[in-house]
């Protein structure tokens, strides 16, 4: 494995930090509900539920930070701003008023620090160095466990477009496994055992 993969393991630790840490903690039902309705927006190119298309825009780069398009698709790609929309709209909507201050507090940051009025205009790197100014902040990391969760969830509940999120770690969707399921088990079945 190459030092720029990021392993199973590792990719866990820094989800559980980010929802740990984060305005918002999302329950399996609610995380599959948001997807849905999120895939359903994404299909007809729908309004938002909620945000603003100046606040989706600036939310939509934030996420585009966390999980940037390189060589492989991003959160723009996997459509994580709807799936951020359904969450806010949804029986989280009291995490909109603090998510709309943060966004508020990074702006007011934006314009003091670059003279630049939204995130969404700064460079790239102007942008990395306010979201690692901010990320022990809890708007910062909602932002993250918001944009892991719509970039690996199930694609037919509207997260992960394409299959974009589970083709960036490897996850082979299959109906059944047949054994041996991975590493362990085929070792053991080798032995004999």
């Amino acid at each position: 494995m190459t030092d720029n993969l990021l392993s199973r393991r590792a990719f866990l630790r820094y989800s559980g930090e980010a929802a740990r840490n984060s305005f918002i903690v999302l329950s399996l039902p609610t995380i599959l509900t948001a997807c849905k309705e999120a895939a359903e927006a994404q299909t007809v190119n729908a309004e938002f539920k909620v945000l603003g298309s100046d606040e989706a825009s600036e939310f939509a780069a934030i996420a585009a930070r966390i999980i940037p398009t390189d060589e492989t698709p991003g959160a723009t790609e996997a459509g994580v701003i709807y799936f951020i929309d359904t969450v806010l709209a949804s029986s989280r909507s009291e995490m909109l008023e603090p998510m709309r201050a943060g966004l508020a507090d990074l702006q007011a940051t934006a314009s003091t620090r670059y003279g630049m009025e939204t995130f969404g205009a700064l460079s790239t790197e102007q942008q990395d160095e306010l979201l690692t100014i901010i990320e022990e902040e809890p708007f910062f990391n909602t932002m993250r466990y918001l944009t892991i969760s719509g970039m690996f969830a199930l694609p037919e509940y509207g997260g992960n477009r394409n299959l974009i999120g589970w083709k960036l770690i490897g996850f082979e969707d299959r109906h059944m496994w047949m054994p041996p399921f991975g590493f362990y088990d085929a070792d053991y079945a080798a032995k004999g055992e």
